[in-house]
């Protein structure tokens, strides 16, 4: 996508609170959120860097392929999937409520075969990965959609390596059953771990009395659901009476509220939370001897809710944020925002310890068993999601510092940008605001840094695509998805070494269907 869209500012999005959410749906990705104050310009538009043009398969070539193919194969479908005994309809890969785990090698190329046979447009997105622009699945900045009955083959060399996931980035469908972990192993991994399982945290609302889609109707009902401009688009959405009625009652229960968040923490309140596509009455129990080094790799997969992760009788050392290692950093618990991961060591006791994900601000939990082999079973594994651990030394992000190899070197900026995190007054509309947010423009080479602001009351997890940024306020921290507090600035700084045009936005997934995006591009 080239065009060049409406420069937000700050008054025509307040302005948009009285008029509702009609403009965004209707301007897409390529501007930023909306408005409607044209750009006072009247030099030649850019030269943008497009997916389809040749810096994007120069950037590829110089990654460095292994040598190895990694070949897989996903279906997008409706499925009816069991969660704890409880049969609900929801749209998945591979017929269960959470996809199948991936595992490669750093530097394998992956090709993944994707079928869609849901009845709307869908793409997959490779969250975390370096990957080349037109594989990025972000329609339609980076692909056309994947259309009803129709295929498409995904091929990446996937460079670095870490936790990662994959999830749907049309509309609301990731907050179905559309997700899973990338797990990208290092051939030189130092981690001494014995044991590796990935932990995938989800917050479930589909097929329980209501859909995504009818609950995004609740927090705006001028917004019709599907948002054509994230790639989810077919025949318009049609909600049943009963469905709207479910929706209204998951968004009117108050808003959730957290001081490490800075305040309110989510709207709303999901019925299931679960591990692995499991709810606590069932879990998907980790096992390993007694004594073994289990490495954790936590992944928040939920649309909106915030996670406070600890498990029962041990403490978690922390070794890598978003697929980054850090300096080992010990603790009880910590928070996972929406899109974050975290890499942990547990050196497993000897019994069946309860691993729980409580939801951070507001009642609910999901949980699973970390067991020794030579325990017993949990006769029942479901705890309530009370463990001591969860009120014990509380790690935040920010104290968290990178390994010294995965350190970005100290520069100065070479363009230096402002945006601010925007709210339409107290409707549910959200933006990104500023004379810098319709126009993050970069050569490669550069230095980048982007302060957000956050003028809002409510915390958003910023994410880069195609990215990995630098926190400076947190000592260089490396990650693709940071929280930003609400009343805070915050900065990010990364290299421009991944040409094309790439999505930058709240991963609060209807924030993000409410406006706050915006995109990167590169120009020559």
């Amino acid at each position: 996508m080239t065009r060049r869209g409406p420069v937000l500012d700050r008054r025509g999005f307040l302005r948009l609170g009285s008029l509702g959410a009609l403009g965004i749906g209707a301007l897409g990705m390529g501007t930023t959120a909306c408005g409607f104050v044209e750009a006072a310009d009247s030099t030649p538009p850019p030269d943008y860097i497009t997916p389809t043009d040749p810096e994007i398969a120069a950037a590829e070539e110089a990654r460095g392929w292994n040598g190895r193919l990694a070949a897989f194969a996903l279906t997008a479908a409706p499925a009816t999937v069991d969660l704890g005994g409880r049969f609900v309809d929801t749209w998945s890969y591979g017929g269960r409520a959470v996809a199948p785990e991936l595992r490669v090698t750093a530097g394998d190329r992956m090709q993944v075969a994707v079928r869609n046979e849901l009845p709307a447009d869908t793409t997959v997105h490779w969250h975390g990965i370096r990957i080349r622009n037109d594989m990025d699945g972000a329609a339609p900045a980076t692909q056309s959609p994947i259309g009803p009955g129709t295929d498409f083959g995904y091929e990446f060399v996937v460079p670095d390596p870490g936790t990662h996931w994959y999830h749907s980035h049309s509309g609301l469908q990731a907050d179905r059953g559309l997700f899973g972990a990338l797990v990208v192993e290092d051939p030189n991994d130092a981690s001494g771990a014995d044991v590796d399982a990935v932990l995938v945290l989800d917050d479930w609302v589909d097929g329980l009395g209501t859909t995504p889609d009818a609950v995004l109707m609740a927090l705006n009902p001028e917004i019709s659901g599907g948002h054509a401009g994230h790639g989810g688009a077919s025949a318009p959405m049609v909600h049943t009476a009963d469905s709207l009625g479910v929706a209204q009652s998951f968004v009117a229960g108050g808003h959730g509220s957290s001081e490490p968040l800075g305040g309110m923490t989510q709207h709303i309140g999901y019925p299931l939370h679960l591990i692995n596509g499991r709810p606590p009455n069932d879990p998907e129990v980790v096992t390993a001897a007694p004594g073994a080094r289990v490495r954790l790799r936590i992944v928040n997969a939920a649309a909106e809710t915030p996670y406070r992760v600890a498990v029962a009788g041990h403490e978690l050392t922390v070794i890598a944020a978003d697929g980054f290692d850090v300096v080992p950093t010990t603790t009880d618990t910590l928070i996972v925002g929406m899109a974050q991961r975290y890499d942990v060591l547990v050196t497993l006791k000897s019994g069946a310890w309860p691993v729980v994900a409580k939801v951070e601000g507001r009642d609910g939990y999901a949980s699973t068993v970390l067991r020794s082999t030579d325990a017993a079973p949990l006769s029942n594994p479901d705890v309530g999601g009370a463990v001591p651990e969860l009120s014990g030394r509380l790690l935040p992000e920010s104290a968290l510092r990178p390994a010294e190899a995965v350190r970005l070197d100290t520069r100065s900026p070479d363009r230096d940008y402002r945006v601010e995190l925007i709210q339409a007054g107290d409707r549910y509309v959200w933006g990104m605001a500023g004379r810098d947010a319709g126009k993050l423009v970069m050569r490669q080479g550069e230095r980048i840094r982007i302060t957000m602001a956050n003028t809002t009351t409510m915390w958003h997890p910023m994410h880069t695509h195609g990215h990995t940024f630098a926190v400076p306020d947190y000592g260089g921290l490396r990650r693709d998805t940071v929280n930003v507090l609400p009343g805070t600035e915050l900065a990010v700084e990364f290299d421009a070494d991944n040409p094309g045009e790439w999505m930058f936005h709240c991963h609060n997934a209807y924030h993000f269907e409410a406006g706050m995006t915006a995109n990167l591009r590169y120009i020559r």
